[in-house]
């Protein structure tokens, strides 16, 4: 049986009721202020640090919330006890673009519509991805290492972005910015994604799909991994793949940590067949003191922070603003979460 791209909506407010929404006491404050500006009549349920109700008086209303904002940090735990603790939700928005730790099944279950944070985040994240490409290429690390020892060393010959190429694993929010980013360096920019997109994205030299980036990744002297976790991207770049690879390759990953296999990378850092890797996911977060990714000279471990930015608050808030105006209008959400893809 093929399970549902996306669920559908059965919505119980009634005509002219005022909306009544759940989350933290940051969400309770931004969407008051989103209510004082659209003129939306609002109640607010506000759930504690474990996502239940946080006041005893407020039970009968959290049975009548309809939309839960995940909004600022928090973790699957909080997510599944909150839905736990609202019966009637039917949507549920989260600031973050990754779903895969969210439970899926119980959304489905109880046709609960999700949308996520979309591009809140891909500008700082892409620039994150171009450092780590010049980083490579003009051996930053090295020079900031002499740098720190007071040492003058001129050995090292460095490379050009021009000619290059790039091969973007996935084409969302992100590798989209990095693709745009990559045409003013010069660089030849391969795409991978599940489907065929439409219309070719900019930057973009040759689009590929199925398993042609298997052929690809041989020849691409950059790879920046941009996916979703799901059951098929899972360890997508492993032991086989990573014996294809030129030895002069640098991966970068902001996406996931379990996309890639961490002992087999290690191991391809080890016998060179990998020159250089920025990282700012990993299979367990925090990342240990004990692991063997830190203190290489080839890696740079980022403590998964490549989103950081002054401009992500105002984002998430007009990225909220944009859903909830569909939302009270009567009309579908922009861009649900497709539950039988996983992202």
């Amino acid at each position: 049986m093929t399970e549902p791209k996306t669920v559908s909506l059965v919505r119980r407010r009634s005509a002219g009721s005022p909306l009544v929404a759940a989350g933290s006491p940051l969400a309770k404050a931004h969407l008051f202020d989103l209510a004082d500006q659209t003129g939306i009549r609002l109640e607010f349920v506000e759930l504690d640090e474990s996502g239940k109700v946080k006041n005893s008086a407020d039970a009968p209303k959290a049975t009548e919330v309809e939309l839960l904002w995940c909004h600022g940090r928090f973790r699957s735990p909080w997510v599944e006890s909150a839905i736990d603790s609202l019966p009637s939700l039917d949507w549920v928005h989260s600031d973050f673009v990754g779903v895969d730790g969210l439970p899926l099944g119980s959304y489905l279950e109880r046709a609960i519509a999700i949308t996520n944070g979309g591009r809140n985040f891909a500008r700082p994240m892409a620039e994150w991805a171009m450092l780590g490409i010049l980083a490579s290429a003009k051996q930053f690390p090295f020079f900031v290492r002499n740098s720190d020892a007071a040492v003058w060393d001129t050995s090292r010959e460095l490379s050009e972005l021009e000619g290059t190429r790039v091969l973007l694993l996935g084409l969302g929010s992100v590798n989209s910015l990095v693709a745009q980013m990559c045409k003013g360096f010069g660089l030849d920019v391969v795409a991978w994604t599940r489907t065929n997109h439409l219309a070719p994205a900019e930057g973009v030299s040759r689009h590929i799909t199925g398993d042609q980036w298997r052929s690809e990744i041989r020849g691409a002297d950059y790879v920046v991994v941009g996916l979703p976790l799901t059951s098929q991207t899972k360890g997508l770049i492993n032991a086989e793949v990573l014996e294809t690879v030129k030895p002069s390759v640098t991966i970068i990953n902001l996406a996931r940590g379990a996309l890639i296999d961490e002992a087999a990378l290690l191991q391809a850092l080890d016998s060179g067949l990998v020159r250089y890797v920025l990282l700012d996911a990993y299979l367990v977060e925090p990342l240990p003191a004990e692991s063997s990714l830190w203190r290489r000279d080839n890696v740079t471990v980022l403590p998964h922070h490549s989103w950081s930015s002054p401009k992500i608050m105002t984002n998430s808030i007009e990225r909220l603003r944009s859903e909830l105006t569909l939302w009270m209008s009567g009309q579908p959400l922009s861009d649900p979460i497709d539950f039988a893809a996983g992202y």
